[in-house]
């Protein structure tokens, strides 16, 4: 890495590409170095193999642009670093933080325990630099590195300046729960926050914190990050602020192995497509899907749920499927019934009666039992149906029921079950 230290090269980061002639005669280097154009020096300084103690001469050459040189080249050795990591220019600085960054992670067991104490000299410099720019390059470099010492990535991690607490924060495999926690009582913000959300296999403390700031955006980090351990009690913590929190709602529904209490929780409150979903995901359950699809039904007596045909997908497939097939008819309509399943009922009627879904669920939430009749009519429906969900989805009371005719008979004419349909599809 450094071949004054190691008396072996490295290679310049990439993008850097330098088109170089024959490297002059050490005299000859001395010449240019103490007398030469500015030019005629910077050119020297690429030289990854020049000789020690020139480099180290460069790093304090009055020319900008050579010690900006002297820092990106490989091979200038750590008793210069150290001299360049004070530099004035920010540009030399930065140059000399990418090209630590990026080589002491490199660096194996031997060449670590040999260069350790100057290297962690220019480290120690670089992640206390009055430049976040500076420090930025550093965390950027050392974000994913095992073996550099632990107090330097503690530094960084702990930075004001999310620029550079956040990739460390994120990323570094050297930061324990202890110290994800500690950083976080500290008054981690926003940013900060969201990237420890983010971190792989974050365990179930850290999880517990980050709820406990209620921060909107890192709890959504941690909803969305699948290989977070969130325990039952910090789901239910969550989904007691759901509701308040839409953001939250979708991540919450396609997450696995969302304890069940906490599903029958937000199923009082996420949208209709969701709320399918959520169905859907815990199908093999059926003590949970039979609690969802009384919340359903619930909410849609209420008014509080509107089921938008575009909204019910896995619904919309079942019913399109009968309804191409030329299967959906009376009988599905009743399993359905039977099963609960209140949404292809619901979707099954408009297809069946050519209404939109919207005017569907606008008769059959009325309250009006003639509205109710009016759709099982256009659906093709026998009265006796329609009896049925007057009782079952228009929540109609016994008293109010509309019955059948003898004979079984609709009651109502046809231009007065029309004038129902015209009413609410207007």
């Amino acid at each position: 890495m450094l071949n004054w230290v190691l008396g072996r090269k490295s290679k310049r980061r990439k993008g850097r590409k330098r088109k170089l002639g024959k490297k002059p005669a050490y005299e000859k280097a001395k010449q240019i170095a103490a007398n030469g154009s500015a030019a005629k020096r910077r050119e020297l300084a690429q030289h990854d193999d020049l000789e020690p103690e020139i480099l180290y001469y460069f790093a304090s050459d009055k020319s900008k642009d050579v010690r900006r040189e002297v820092a990106e080249n490989p091979g200038t050795p750590l008793q210069a670093d150290l001299v360049l990591a004070k530099d004035e220019d920010e540009e030399v600085r930065c140059e000399l933080a990418e090209k630590i960054g990026r080589l002491v992670p490199q660096l194996d067991e031997e060449e670590n325990e040999r260069l350790t104490s100057m290297t962690l000299e220019v480290l120690g410099v670089l992640v206390n630099d009055t430049l976040p720019r500076v420090r930025e390059v550093v965390a950027h470099e050392l974000k994913h590195a095992d073996n550099v010492p632990k107090q330097i990535i503690r530094t960084l991690a702990g930075d004001l300046d999310e620029i550079v607490s956040v990739p460390v924060l994120q990323y570094s495999p050297l930061l324990n729960n202890d110290d994800l926690i500690e950083i976080i009582a500290r008054g981690a913000k926003t940013r900060a926050l969201i990237a420890v959300a983010k971190r792989k296999e974050l365990g179930e403390k850290v999880v517990d914190a980050v709820v406990e700031t209620k921060d909107a955006e890192a709890i959504h980090g941690v909803l969305e990050n699948q290989t977070a351990a969130i325990s039952e009690e910090a789901f239910e913590r969550i989904a007691s602020e759901a509701e308040a929190n839409p953001k939250w709602h979708n991540a919450m529904v396609y997450r696995d192995n969302v304890p069940g209490p906490t599903v029958l929780s937000i199923a009082k409150f996420i949208s209709a497509g969701l709320m399918e979903k959520l169905i859907e995901k815990h199908a093999d359950h059926a003590p949970i899907v039979k609690s969802l699809r009384k919340t359903l039904d619930e909410r849609v007596e209420q008014g509080d749920l509107v089921l938008e045909e575009t909204a019910l997908l896995s619904s919309s497939e079942r019913v399109m499927q009968a309804h191409e097939a030329g299967h959906l008819d009376e009988k599905r309509l009743a399993e359905a019934l039977v099963q609960k399943d209140q949404t292809f009922v619901r979707m099954g009627l408009g297809l069946m009666a050519d209404l939109p879904i919207e005017t569907v669920n606008q008769m059959l939430n009325s309250g009006s039992a003639k509205a109710v009749v009016a759709v099982a009519w256009k659906a093709g429906l026998s009265m006796a149906m329609a009896v049925n969900l007057q009782i079952e989805v228009g929540r109609i009371p016994a008293e109010k029921i509309v019955e059948a005719e003898p004979g079984g008979a609709y009651p109502l004419s046809k231009k007065d079950i029309q004038w129902y349909s015209d009413y609410f599809f207007e």
